[in-house]
């Protein structure tokens, strides 16, 4: 009786368990079969400590920033951002890479760029001082919007300003 019942005992784990344990294996071969990936993507800018000009809070730089109108007032509103700036050597100077206005479609803003008080054009000019550099400072950037003499027409403005600054020695 013995070695009938281990015979069919041995059958019965042939026939029964056999595909469980097959089906067992493929999920489980299933589940690693397709790996998922992530890419990310990072950068980083560390500065001479002799000169740099960069923003106080570098959260906003390469993010669209609204300049708000008010329906009230007929205003646009301006931008200001704090730089944190030094020139262990010399002055700073700074201009625009282009003219700074807003478009929407054949209308225009004019756009008043200061950087420390002031006004920014294409042609380079001081900005800090030798005596103003020499020591970590704080300063404004401001992007002002100059109304236009018939108002501000409707429209979806848009628009960039580009700096460059540099070290003059």
């Amino acid at each position: 009786k013995r070695l009938g019942s281990e015979v069919s005992m041995s059958l019965f784990k042939k026939t029964i368990l056999t595909p469980f344990v097959l089906a067992v294996g493929v999920l489980s071969v299933q589940a690693h079969a397709a790996p998922i990936n992530h890419t990310v993507q990072l950068s980083s800018f560390v500065p001479t400590a002799d000169f740099y000009v960069l923003p106080s809070d570098s959260s906003w730089i390469g993010e669209t920033q609204a300049l708000s109108y008010n329906i009230n007032t007929q205003e646009m509103a301006s931008l200001v951002k704090t730089f944190d700036a030094v020139h262990s050597a010399g002055s700073i100077s700074a201009q625009l890479l282009a003219p700074a206005y807003l478009a929407a479609g054949a209308n225009s803003v004019v756009l008043d760029v200061k950087f420390n008080g002031k006004s920014l054009t294409t042609t380079a000019q001081t900005v800090l001082t030798a005596a103003e550099a020499a020591t970590v400072k704080v300063v404004n950037l401001e992007i002002i919007p100059t109304r236009p003499a018939t108002g501000y027409e409707s429209g979806s403005y848009l628009g960039n300003v580009q700096l460059s600054f540099d070290a003059v020695i």
